[in-house]
Protein backbone atom coordinates (compact mmCIF):
# COMPACT_ATOMS: atom_id res chain seq x y z
CA UNK A 1 0.00 0.00 0.00
CA UNK A 2 1.29 3.36 -0.95
CA UNK A 3 1.68 6.26 1.38
CA UNK A 4 1.79 10.04 -0.43
CA UNK A 5 1.56 13.48 1.13
CA UNK A 6 1.46 16.61 -1.08
CA UNK A 7 2.46 19.66 0.70
CA UNK A 8 1.52 22.96 -0.59
CA UNK A 9 2.43 26.53 0.52
CA UNK A 10 3.64 25.65 3.84
CA UNK A 11 7.21 27.98 4.44
CA UNK A 12 9.79 26.79 3.74
CA UNK A 13 7.67 24.44 1.01
CA UNK A 14 5.94 25.68 -1.84
CA UNK A 15 5.42 22.55 -3.29
CA UNK A 16 6.47 19.16 -1.99
CA UNK A 17 5.21 15.30 -2.43
CA UNK A 18 6.72 12.76 -0.95
CA UNK A 19 5.30 9.09 -1.14
CA UNK A 20 6.74 5.63 -0.02
CA UNK A 21 5.40 1.54 -0.54
CA UNK A 22 4.13 0.38 2.73
CA UNK A 23 4.56 -2.75 1.87
CA UNK A 24 8.25 -2.46 1.52
CA UNK A 25 9.64 -2.62 5.02
CA UNK A 26 13.53 -1.01 5.77
CA UNK A 27 14.83 2.04 6.15
CA UNK A 28 15.01 5.67 3.63
CA UNK A 29 17.59 8.17 5.48
CA UNK A 30 17.23 11.70 3.97
CA UNK A 31 19.59 14.08 3.89
CA UNK A 32 19.71 18.52 3.18
CA UNK A 33 20.61 21.21 4.28
CA UNK A 34 19.18 23.09 6.58
CA UNK A 35 15.81 25.05 5.25
CA UNK A 36 15.07 22.25 2.77
CA UNK A 37 11.93 21.10 4.68
CA UNK A 38 12.65 17.70 6.14
CA UNK A 39 10.85 19.47 9.23
CA UNK A 40 8.16 20.41 7.47
CA UNK A 41 8.08 16.86 6.20
CA UNK A 42 7.71 14.95 9.90
CA UNK A 43 5.07 18.00 11.13
CA UNK A 44 2.97 17.31 7.75
CA UNK A 45 2.83 14.13 8.48
CA UNK A 46 2.01 14.20 12.38
CA UNK A 47 -0.85 16.79 11.44
CA UNK A 48 -2.53 13.41 9.78
CA UNK A 49 -3.42 12.34 13.34
CA UNK A 50 -3.24 15.78 15.15
CA UNK A 51 -4.62 18.32 13.34
CA UNK A 52 -3.51 21.38 15.61
CA UNK A 53 0.29 20.10 14.77
CA UNK A 54 1.64 23.44 13.24
CA UNK A 55 -0.21 25.59 16.20
CA UNK A 56 1.49 23.61 18.58
CA UNK A 57 5.19 23.61 17.45
CA UNK A 58 5.05 26.35 14.45
CA UNK A 59 5.01 30.35 14.47
CA UNK A 60 1.74 32.18 13.78
CA UNK A 61 2.69 33.11 10.25
CA UNK A 62 3.08 28.89 8.96
CA UNK A 63 0.04 28.75 7.89
CA UNK A 64 -1.77 30.61 5.29
CA UNK A 65 -5.01 30.80 3.26
CA UNK A 66 -2.99 28.94 0.54
CA UNK A 67 -1.85 26.60 2.52
CA UNK A 68 -2.56 22.45 2.07
CA UNK A 69 -1.68 19.24 2.55
CA UNK A 70 -3.44 16.47 0.49
CA UNK A 71 -2.83 12.92 2.09
CA UNK A 72 -3.57 9.36 0.15
CA UNK A 73 -3.44 6.55 2.15
CA UNK A 74 -4.19 3.26 -0.34
CA UNK A 75 -7.68 4.50 -1.84
CA UNK A 76 -8.33 6.81 0.77
CA UNK A 77 -7.80 11.06 0.49
CA UNK A 78 -7.83 13.30 2.60
CA UNK A 79 -7.29 17.15 2.19
CA UNK A 80 -6.33 19.37 5.08
CA UNK A 81 -7.23 23.04 4.34
CA UNK A 82 -6.63 26.30 6.11
CA UNK A 83 -9.77 27.18 8.71
CA UNK A 84 -9.36 30.80 9.72
CA UNK A 85 -11.33 30.25 13.13
CA UNK A 86 -8.80 28.38 14.16
CA UNK A 87 -5.96 29.16 11.90
CA UNK A 88 -5.01 25.55 11.75
CA UNK A 89 -5.37 23.11 8.87
CA UNK A 90 -8.46 20.55 8.71
CA UNK A 91 -10.47 17.81 6.92
CA UNK A 92 -14.07 17.69 6.46
CA UNK A 93 -13.46 14.16 6.07
CA UNK A 94 -12.88 12.27 9.33
CA UNK A 95 -9.43 10.26 9.92
CA UNK A 96 -10.11 6.64 10.79
CA UNK A 97 -8.54 6.04 14.05
CA UNK A 98 -6.66 3.11 12.11
CA UNK A 99 -5.52 5.15 9.61
CA UNK A 100 -4.55 7.94 12.34
CA UNK A 101 -2.21 4.48 13.76
CA UNK A 102 -0.44 3.83 10.66
CA UNK A 103 2.10 6.26 11.42
CA UNK A 104 3.96 7.22 14.05
CA UNK A 105 6.20 11.03 14.17
CA UNK A 106 9.20 11.87 16.08
CA UNK A 107 9.87 15.75 16.03
CA UNK A 108 12.75 16.88 17.02
CA UNK A 109 13.61 19.24 20.07
CA UNK A 110 11.78 20.09 22.06
CA UNK A 111 8.07 18.47 20.90
CA UNK A 112 9.37 15.13 20.17
CA UNK A 113 7.64 12.77 22.50
CA UNK A 114 11.04 11.80 23.67
CA UNK A 115 11.09 15.45 24.99
CA UNK A 116 7.34 15.69 26.41
CA UNK A 117 7.59 12.29 27.68
CA UNK A 118 10.10 13.25 30.40
CA UNK A 119 6.89 14.56 33.00
CA UNK A 120 5.00 11.55 32.60
CA UNK A 121 7.92 9.39 34.13
CA UNK A 122 8.45 12.31 36.84
CA UNK A 123 4.41 12.25 37.56
CA UNK A 124 4.58 8.23 37.63
CA UNK A 125 7.72 7.86 39.96
CA UNK A 126 5.51 6.78 43.08
CA UNK A 127 3.97 4.42 40.62
CA UNK A 128 7.45 3.17 39.68
CA UNK A 129 8.50 2.91 42.80
CA UNK A 130 5.53 0.53 44.07
CA UNK A 131 6.63 -1.95 41.14
CA UNK A 132 10.11 -1.80 42.20
CA UNK A 133 9.12 -2.70 45.94
CA UNK A 134 6.69 -5.47 44.95
CA UNK A 135 9.01 -6.93 42.11
CA UNK A 136 6.54 -6.33 39.38
CA UNK A 137 8.92 -5.67 36.28
CA UNK A 138 10.02 -7.92 33.53
CA UNK A 139 13.47 -8.23 31.92
CA UNK A 140 12.78 -6.51 28.24
CA UNK A 141 15.56 -9.22 26.23
CA UNK A 142 14.92 -7.81 22.92
CA UNK A 143 15.15 -4.25 23.59
CA UNK A 144 18.59 -5.05 25.73
CA UNK A 145 19.65 -6.43 22.76
CA UNK A 146 19.42 -3.70 20.63
CA UNK A 147 21.19 -1.24 23.13
CA UNK A 148 23.80 -3.64 23.21
CA UNK A 149 24.30 -4.16 19.83
CA UNK A 150 24.07 -0.28 19.37
CA UNK A 151 27.06 0.30 21.81
CA UNK A 152 29.07 -2.57 21.71
CA UNK A 153 28.81 -3.41 25.27
CA UNK A 154 26.80 -5.26 27.52
CA UNK A 155 26.03 -2.12 30.07
CA UNK A 156 21.88 -3.03 29.52
CA UNK A 157 22.18 -5.95 30.90
CA UNK A 158 20.04 -5.63 34.01
CA UNK A 159 17.62 -3.46 32.37
CA UNK A 160 14.14 -4.16 33.70
CA UNK A 161 10.95 -2.46 32.49
CA UNK A 162 8.20 -1.51 34.23
CA UNK A 163 4.54 -1.46 32.19
CA UNK A 164 2.86 1.96 33.73
CA UNK A 165 -0.45 3.19 32.94
CA UNK A 166 0.97 5.95 30.75
CA UNK A 167 3.48 3.54 29.28
CA UNK A 168 6.12 1.53 29.85
CA UNK A 169 9.30 2.78 31.45
CA UNK A 170 12.63 1.50 31.67
CA UNK A 171 15.35 1.38 35.23
CA UNK A 172 18.55 0.18 36.83
CA UNK A 173 17.42 -1.62 40.16
CA UNK A 174 20.15 -0.92 42.20
CA UNK A 175 19.46 -2.90 45.65
CA UNK A 176 17.90 -0.89 48.61
CA UNK A 177 14.57 -0.32 46.54
CA UNK A 178 16.69 2.19 44.80
CA UNK A 179 16.56 2.90 41.15
CA UNK A 180 17.72 4.67 38.04
CA UNK A 181 14.91 5.83 35.92
CA UNK A 182 15.48 6.27 32.07
CA UNK A 183 14.93 9.72 32.00
CA UNK A 184 18.47 9.58 33.97
CA UNK A 185 19.95 7.69 31.15
CA UNK A 186 22.37 9.80 29.07
CA UNK A 187 20.33 11.21 25.96
CA UNK A 188 21.66 9.54 23.80
CA UNK A 189 20.53 5.92 25.58
CA UNK A 190 17.09 7.58 27.11
CA UNK A 191 16.56 8.44 22.67
CA UNK A 192 17.07 4.72 21.58
CA UNK A 193 14.94 3.36 24.53
CA UNK A 194 12.04 5.74 22.87
CA UNK A 195 13.28 4.72 19.03
CA UNK A 196 13.06 1.01 19.85
CA UNK A 197 9.34 1.53 21.07
CA UNK A 198 8.37 3.22 18.19
CA UNK A 199 9.28 0.84 15.63
CA UNK A 200 8.91 -2.25 17.47
CA UNK A 201 4.98 -0.60 18.01
CA UNK A 202 4.52 -1.96 14.42
CA UNK A 203 2.97 1.07 12.98
CA UNK A 204 3.55 0.78 8.96
CA UNK A 205 5.01 4.57 8.46
CA UNK A 206 8.06 5.67 11.40
CA UNK A 207 8.95 9.13 10.77
CA UNK A 208 12.17 10.67 13.14
CA UNK A 209 13.71 14.30 12.62
CA UNK A 210 16.97 14.51 13.38
CA UNK A 211 17.69 11.13 14.46
CA UNK A 212 21.80 11.21 15.35
CA UNK A 213 20.59 14.01 17.83
CA UNK A 214 22.58 12.92 21.47
CA UNK A 215 24.07 9.62 19.99
CA UNK A 216 27.63 9.36 19.92
CA UNK A 217 29.81 8.72 16.59
CA UNK A 218 30.00 4.96 17.45
CA UNK A 219 26.24 4.60 18.03
CA UNK A 220 25.55 6.24 14.70
CA UNK A 221 28.17 3.88 12.90
CA UNK A 222 25.90 0.70 14.45
CA UNK A 223 22.61 1.87 14.64
CA UNK A 224 21.69 1.37 10.96
CA UNK A 225 22.31 -2.49 10.92
CA UNK A 226 20.38 -2.86 13.87
CA UNK A 227 17.18 -0.85 12.92
CA UNK A 228 16.80 -2.09 9.56
CA UNK A 229 16.20 -5.53 11.66
CA UNK A 230 13.67 -4.12 13.63
CA UNK A 231 11.80 -2.43 10.67
CA UNK A 232 11.74 -6.09 8.89
CA UNK A 233 10.92 -7.79 12.07
CA UNK A 234 7.92 -5.85 12.21
CA UNK A 235 7.24 -4.78 8.73
CA UNK A 236 7.88 -1.44 9.10
CA UNK A 237 9.01 1.89 7.20
CA UNK A 238 11.55 3.71 8.85
CA UNK A 239 11.78 7.10 7.88
CA UNK A 240 14.36 9.26 9.35
CA UNK A 241 16.44 12.79 8.35
CA UNK A 242 20.12 13.21 9.68
CA UNK A 243 23.18 14.87 9.22
CA UNK A 244 25.34 12.27 10.42
CA UNK A 245 28.09 10.84 7.91
CA UNK A 246 28.57 7.94 10.31
CA UNK A 247 25.27 6.73 10.22
CA UNK A 248 25.27 7.53 6.08
CA UNK A 249 28.01 5.27 5.06
CA UNK A 250 26.49 2.28 6.65
CA UNK A 251 23.47 2.96 4.99
CA UNK A 252 22.72 -0.09 1.95
CA UNK A 253 21.69 1.30 -1.85
CA UNK A 254 18.17 2.61 -2.03
CA UNK A 255 18.24 3.85 1.72
CA UNK A 256 19.63 7.34 1.06
CA UNK A 257 18.27 10.08 -0.20
CA UNK A 258 19.36 13.76 -1.06
CA UNK A 259 16.42 16.20 -0.28
CA UNK A 260 17.31 19.96 -2.36
CA UNK A 261 14.63 22.64 -2.54
CA UNK A 262 14.80 25.44 -5.27
CA UNK A 263 12.20 28.55 -6.31
CA UNK A 264 9.73 26.08 -7.42
CA UNK A 265 9.30 22.82 -5.45
CA UNK A 266 11.21 20.57 -3.29
CA UNK A 267 12.49 17.41 -4.84
CA UNK A 268 14.09 14.05 -2.93
CA UNK A 269 16.57 11.74 -5.07
CA UNK A 270 18.35 8.95 -4.25
CA UNK A 271 21.79 9.16 -3.88
CA UNK A 272 25.06 6.83 -3.34
CA UNK A 273 26.99 8.31 -0.43
CA UNK A 274 30.07 9.88 -1.67
CA UNK A 275 27.27 11.71 -4.15
CA UNK A 276 25.96 12.89 -1.00
CA UNK A 277 28.23 14.04 0.95
CA UNK A 278 30.23 15.40 -2.11
CA UNK A 279 26.86 17.74 -2.97
CA UNK A 280 26.35 18.10 1.26
CA UNK A 281 29.83 18.64 2.61
CA UNK A 282 32.30 19.53 -0.21
CA UNK A 283 33.99 16.25 0.17
CA UNK A 284 35.50 14.28 -2.43
CA UNK A 285 35.63 10.46 -3.04
CA UNK A 286 34.54 7.39 -4.82
CA UNK A 287 31.96 5.13 -4.09
CA UNK A 288 33.70 2.09 -6.05
CA UNK A 289 37.38 1.41 -7.21
CA UNK A 290 38.77 -1.04 -9.78
CA UNK A 291 42.41 -1.60 -9.80
CA UNK A 292 44.08 -2.66 -12.56
CA UNK A 293 47.91 -3.11 -14.07
CA UNK A 294 48.22 -0.43 -16.43
CA UNK A 295 47.23 2.82 -18.93
CA UNK A 296 46.35 0.40 -22.13
CA UNK A 297 43.71 -1.49 -19.67
CA UNK A 298 42.54 1.41 -18.21
CA UNK A 299 41.95 2.61 -21.23
CA UNK A 300 39.85 -0.28 -22.58
CA UNK A 301 37.59 -0.35 -19.32
CA UNK A 302 36.57 3.13 -19.55
CA UNK A 303 35.59 2.47 -23.27
CA UNK A 304 33.62 -0.62 -22.41
CA UNK A 305 31.84 0.95 -19.78
CA UNK A 306 30.82 3.52 -21.90
CA UNK A 307 29.52 1.52 -24.46
CA UNK A 308 28.08 -1.86 -22.71
CA UNK A 309 27.08 -0.71 -19.55
CA UNK A 310 24.08 1.29 -18.34
CA UNK A 311 24.78 5.25 -16.83
CA UNK A 312 26.44 3.71 -13.61
CA UNK A 313 24.35 4.97 -10.25
CA UNK A 314 28.04 4.81 -8.12
CA UNK A 315 30.76 7.19 -8.38
CA UNK A 316 33.81 5.56 -8.98
CA UNK A 317 37.61 5.31 -10.07
CA UNK A 318 39.54 3.36 -12.24
CA UNK A 319 43.55 3.44 -11.01
CA UNK A 320 46.25 1.63 -12.48
CA UNK A 321 48.93 -0.16 -10.56
CA UNK A 322 51.29 -1.97 -12.04
CA UNK A 323 51.74 -5.95 -12.40
CA UNK A 324 48.97 -8.36 -11.56
CA UNK A 325 50.67 -9.13 -8.41
CA UNK A 326 50.84 -5.55 -7.10
CA UNK A 327 47.49 -5.11 -7.96
CA UNK A 328 45.90 -8.08 -5.95
CA UNK A 329 48.31 -6.99 -3.34
CA UNK A 330 46.92 -3.77 -2.87
CA UNK A 331 43.31 -4.98 -3.05
CA UNK A 332 44.42 -7.34 -0.27
CA UNK A 333 45.57 -4.46 2.08
CA UNK A 334 42.36 -2.33 1.37
CA UNK A 335 40.94 -5.56 2.50
CA UNK A 336 42.46 -4.98 6.14
CA UNK A 337 42.59 -0.94 5.98
CA UNK A 338 40.32 0.11 3.76
CA UNK A 339 41.92 3.43 2.57
CA UNK A 340 39.83 2.88 -0.64
CA UNK A 341 36.75 1.60 1.36
CA UNK A 342 35.08 -1.80 2.79
CA UNK A 343 35.52 -4.47 0.74
CA UNK A 344 32.66 -4.81 -1.57
CA UNK A 345 33.29 -1.56 -2.87
CA UNK A 346 36.82 -2.49 -4.72
CA UNK A 347 37.84 -5.08 -7.54
CA UNK A 348 40.49 -5.74 -9.22
CA UNK A 349 40.61 -6.39 -12.99
CA UNK A 350 43.59 -8.36 -14.78
CA UNK A 351 44.43 -8.84 -18.01
CA UNK A 352 42.88 -12.12 -19.34
CA UNK A 353 46.22 -13.83 -19.18
CA UNK A 354 46.13 -13.83 -15.46
CA UNK A 355 43.05 -16.01 -15.52
CA UNK A 356 43.08 -19.09 -12.80
CA UNK A 357 42.01 -20.56 -9.80
CA UNK A 358 43.79 -18.91 -7.30
CA UNK A 359 43.08 -15.13 -7.75
CA UNK A 360 41.81 -13.53 -4.56
CA UNK A 361 38.05 -12.80 -4.29
CA UNK A 362 36.79 -9.75 -5.97
CA UNK A 363 39.30 -10.19 -9.45
CA UNK A 364 38.10 -10.56 -12.60
CA UNK A 365 39.60 -10.90 -15.68
CA UNK A 366 38.86 -9.36 -19.32
CA UNK A 367 37.99 -11.93 -22.38
CA UNK A 368 41.30 -10.99 -23.92
CA UNK A 369 44.91 -12.51 -23.33
CA UNK A 370 45.60 -8.78 -23.33
CA UNK A 371 44.41 -5.32 -25.65
CA UNK A 372 48.13 -5.65 -27.07
CA UNK A 373 47.62 -9.12 -27.77
CA UNK A 374 43.84 -8.87 -29.10
CA UNK A 375 45.27 -6.03 -31.47
CA UNK A 376 48.14 -8.64 -32.97
CA UNK A 377 45.59 -11.18 -33.23
CA UNK A 378 43.21 -8.51 -35.23
CA UNK A 379 46.19 -7.24 -37.36
CA UNK A 380 46.18 -10.92 -38.74
CA UNK A 381 43.36 -11.12 -40.02
CA UNK A 382 42.29 -10.50 -43.65
CA UNK A 383 39.61 -7.98 -43.01
CA UNK A 384 42.39 -5.98 -41.10
CA UNK A 385 42.05 -2.76 -43.12
CA UNK A 386 44.96 -0.66 -41.40
CA UNK A 387 48.30 -3.04 -42.19
CA UNK A 388 51.59 -0.96 -43.20
CA UNK A 389 55.06 -1.73 -43.82
CA UNK A 390 57.12 -3.82 -41.03
CA UNK A 391 53.95 -3.95 -38.88
CA UNK A 392 53.92 -8.10 -39.33
CA UNK A 393 57.01 -8.18 -37.81
CA UNK A 394 56.07 -6.19 -34.61
CA UNK A 395 55.70 -7.93 -31.22
CA UNK A 396 51.71 -7.13 -29.48
CA UNK A 397 53.52 -3.86 -27.35
CA UNK A 398 55.71 -2.20 -29.83
CA UNK A 399 52.59 -2.89 -32.46
CA UNK A 400 50.31 -1.09 -30.49
CA UNK A 401 52.25 1.76 -30.09
CA UNK A 402 53.39 1.92 -33.39
CA UNK A 403 49.84 1.96 -34.72
CA UNK A 404 48.76 5.37 -32.33
CA UNK A 405 52.39 6.80 -32.84
CA UNK A 406 51.86 6.50 -36.30
CA UNK A 407 47.92 7.80 -36.59
CA UNK A 408 46.60 4.70 -37.84
CA UNK A 409 44.09 4.51 -35.20
CA UNK A 410 44.02 5.92 -31.83
CA UNK A 411 43.49 3.92 -28.43
CA UNK A 412 39.25 4.57 -28.47
CA UNK A 413 39.58 3.28 -32.40
CA UNK A 414 41.87 -0.07 -31.09
CA UNK A 415 39.30 -0.44 -28.04
CA UNK A 416 36.48 -0.13 -30.69
CA UNK A 417 38.43 -2.73 -33.28
CA UNK A 418 38.22 -5.14 -30.78
CA UNK A 419 34.37 -4.73 -28.94
CA UNK A 420 33.43 -5.55 -32.65
CA UNK A 421 35.67 -8.43 -33.12
CA UNK A 422 34.35 -9.90 -29.29
CA UNK A 423 31.44 -8.34 -29.05
CA UNK A 424 29.31 -10.93 -27.02
CA UNK A 425 32.28 -11.97 -25.16
CA UNK A 426 32.91 -8.40 -23.47
CA UNK A 427 28.92 -7.63 -23.14
CA UNK A 428 29.17 -11.03 -20.56
CA UNK A 429 32.23 -9.22 -19.12
CA UNK A 430 30.27 -5.78 -19.12
CA UNK A 431 27.55 -7.22 -17.76
CA UNK A 432 29.62 -8.03 -14.71
CA UNK A 433 30.83 -4.56 -14.66
CA UNK A 434 27.36 -3.23 -14.38
CA UNK A 435 26.53 -5.39 -11.40
CA UNK A 436 29.73 -3.46 -9.52
CA UNK A 437 28.54 -0.14 -10.68
CA UNK A 438 25.00 -0.21 -10.98
CA UNK A 439 22.40 -0.74 -8.26
CA UNK A 440 20.52 -3.77 -8.50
Amino acid sequence: MWFRVEIQNIPPVLSYVFEVDLDMPGLLGIVGGNGTGKTTLAKSLLNLAFADTFIRTSSSGSITPNSRIVYRVGDDEFTFSFEAATRTLTTRIPVPEATKRMLAVELPAPYGQRFTFFGTLVESDAEIRRAIVLGQYARPDELIAFLNEVYGDERFDGLVEIRLRRGPCCCFVQGDDRYLREDYFSSGEYFLIHLFRLISAGRPLVFIDEIDTSLDARAQARLAVQMRLLANRYHSKVVFTTHSLALMQTLEVGELAYLERTAEEITLTQMSFNSVKSILFGFRGSDRYLLTEDEVLKNFLEYVIRRYCPPAFFSYQIIYIGGADQVTDLMRRNRRAQFFGPEPHVISVLDGDQNRRDLPRGTICIPLHNVEQALWDAYRLPSFQHAFDEGASLRPKPLYERIQRLGILSAEEINCLLCDLHDQEIRAFAARLSQFLCRA
